[in-house]
């Protein structure tokens, strides 16, 4: 990764005698993608957003890290970075957890389920080639057909059982035919946090329970916290972090974000190639 330019300072309008809550998004947030060969990295974090990291956790701000990933793959990056002590907002926000001190354990504070099977049954009435996985209750994947090699990270368990379907905290589907939008309209019906994405193949979908977003599970922390609105920022690159920037007092859109994501932000900082992130940890450092 290039250093790049370093973003302006930013600046936030805090109340400095409460407590900050910081929530970070992942993925091309703080972490970006390496594939040698056909091989592709759990995530790879510069030592600068790393050391940024450290020095805004030292600072006393409550850093929760909020992801789309799944809680095994979530946990597998805490354990490769060393983040331990801290929540972690998995599954689009269905399940939280908090690792123990040194990273290599956790547990899991809150979780938020629901029936995959009717979504199931409907995404491969359209589409018989579907791939799909639920999350299981160990956070690994509960496998119905399995994904394309190398796209997926966690525990892989075959032989998906209707147990598990039935009550589970993500649901994940590909398709080499379909696009994640065919895919999300084939089940919007049924009210499910849906969010499409290309950026494993041509159609993904994640689906969570009904209702359940990053913002939700951040709203239940920053109450446990006792951190004012005013005092919550959020950072993220995507779509599904649309929900947390309308919960945080101070939203920062990643540079490399889309228009229609930017300016749903209060702020933006550099790209994920120029550490953007950094420039906002520092801001509260």
């Amino acid at each position: 990764m290039s250093a790049g330019a370093t973003p302006a300072p930013l600046r936030f309008d805090l109340d400095p005698t409460a407590p900050v809550l910081l929530a970070l998004d992942i993925d091309d947030t703080c972490s970006y993608q390496e594939t040698v060969g056909e091989v592709r990295s759990l995530g790879v974090v510069s030592r600068a957003v790393q050391e940024a990291i450290d020095r805004v956790r030292d600072a006393g701000v409550h850093l929760v890290f909020a992801t789309g990933r799944q809680t095994d793959s979530a946990l597998a990056l805490a354990r490769q970075q060393g983040w331990g002590d801290l929540d972690m907002l998995c599954s689009q926000g269905a399940v939280t957890v908090h690792t123990s001190p040194d990273a290599a354990d956790f547990e899991i504070t809150a979780r938020r389920t629901f029936d995959a099977r009717p979504a199931i049954s409907a995404l491969l009435s359209r589409f018989p080639d579907l791939s799909y996985s639920v999350e299981h209750i160990d956070t690994g994947h509960a496998v119905g057909v399995a994904h394309p090699q190398g796209t997926v990270f966690g525990r892989m368990a075959a032989g998906m059982t209707d147990a598990d379907a039935a009550e589970t905290t993500a649901l994940m589907v590909s398709s080499t035919t379909a696009t994640g939008d065919e895919l999300h309209d084939a089940i919007e019906h049924l009210g499910l946090s849906c969010h499409p994405f290309t950026d494993l193949g041509s159609g993904w979908v994640d689906a969570s329970p009904p209702g359940v977003t990053k913002a939700s599970g951040l709203e239940e922390l920053r109450v446990a916290y006792g951190v004012p609105r005013r005092n919550t920022v959020a950072v993220g690159d995507h779509t599904n972090d649309l929900p947390m920037f309308a919960w945080a007092a101070h939203s920062v859109a990643m540079g490399q974000a889309s228009q229609a994501v930017r300016e749903a932000a209060t702020h933006v900082t550099g790209t994920l190639d120029d550490d953007g992130v950094v420039a906002v940890l520092d801001a509260l450092s």
